[in-house]
């Protein structure tokens, strides 16, 4: 017998209703509850406790990566905090200002892994002349704290966020904070490249697919964001499934909001979701646990007329980036058609 805790919790978030649940009639309704749900985020994630810097960059060397000719950066976002990332550009027939295109990684592997599984994607966008950034989050890749260093096997737990988010906790901080601080940071940096054209894209699969929601949800520099794998309610997939990764998970935010509500914050930038019919992570319920929260999405592009402006890209596999039709969106999202 065991006395567990789990239906007092799913109670609990049954009985409640969310602060900042989207109930916007109008423009202006909708800009006043973005500004009272952004700073609500800024302080419940800890972004808004991150410490700026002078931005300390180095180029520390250049070669050849999972088949692609990368740079391999190192950008300082708190003080004594670096961010190491890859950085590939298109081919010198482009020229002019070339827009940029910021690649997350997921929950199981760093800023290679990324070259490694969507090197497909990667050469479409450097093919459509964007100059592509891969960085490491906090705790994954070449920033893992010392219990996850080494070179372990892939299926074994491969990154340290579960000891960020204790640590974090007791200075009001998250791991999803630190890492939307992080991908703000190397915006900067990128923005103000003399070749960069002032347009941003973010694009990720499960923990990048997170970050890319979070980030876009707090900074209107993201002209266009893809999510792949991490879209759904957060009852069905981070309270009946807690054992998901401790980055998922925020002091306060399942009194706040849920992921419709940060998918409403994009609106009316251009929003891609891709959705696997069998991914485990969205729950018992699978696409209708993201659908439900793509509806919420679509009524704040509506008060824009945008909701075209959505795309959701459903495939028959399960918790996989598939990238079907992210090339002509990126390319449309650019154009501004």
């Amino acid at each position: 017998m065991y006395y567990t805790t789990l239906n007092y919790y799913l109670n609990l978030f049954d009985s409640g209703k969310r602060e900042f649940a989207f109930q916007a009639k109008s423009p202006e309704e909708y800009d006043a509850w973005k500004d009272a749900l952004r700073a609500r985020l800024k302080e419940i994630t800890g972004l808004n406790r991150c410490v700026p810097c002078g931005g300390a960059h180095e180029l520390v060397s250049t070669g050849e990566v999972e088949g692609f000719q990368a740079e391999y950066h190192t950008l300082e976002t708190e003080p004594g905090v670096v961010m190491p990332f890859y950085l590939m550009r298109p081919e010198a027939a482009f020229g002019g200002k070339r827009p940029v295109l910021i690649i997350p990684h997921g929950h199981g592997g760093g800023k290679r892994a990324v070259l490694a599984h969507q090197g497909k994607f990667i050469r479409e966008a450097l093919e459509e002349g964007f100059i592509v950034a891969c960085p490491d989050a906090r705790g994954s890749g070449d920033r893992r704290e010392f219990p996850e260093q080494g070179d372990a096997p892939e299926q074994e737990r491969m990154n340290s966020h579960r000891e960020l988010m204790q640590l974090g906790l007791n200075f009001g901080r998250t791991v999803i904070g630190g890492a939307v601080w992080d991908l703000m940071r190397l915006a900067d940096w990128l923005l103000a490249r003399e070749e960069a054209s002032g347009f941003l894209a973010c694009a990720g699969m499960s923990g990048g697919g997170q970050q890319t929601l979070w980030f876009a949800a707090l900074d209107d520099r993201v002209n266009a964001a893809i999510t792949s794998g991490y879209f759904y309610g957060v009852r069905d997939s981070l309270i009946e499934l807690p054992q998901n990764c401790a980055c998922n998970f925020v002091p306060h935010f399942f009194e706040t909001a849920d992921m419709g509500e940060l998918g409403a914050l994009i609106a009316p930038r251009p929003f891609f979701v891709e959705s696997g019919e069998n991914d485990p992570l969205a729950g018992r319920r699978r696409v209708q646990n993201v659908t439900e929260q793509l509806d919420v999405t679509r009524a704040a592009y509506r008060l824009f007329g945008a909701e075209g402006e959505i795309v959701h890209s459903v495939h028959g596999g399960g918790h996989e980036w598939r990238g079907d039709g992210m090339r002509a969106f990126l390319k449309k999202a650019m154009k501004g058609d």
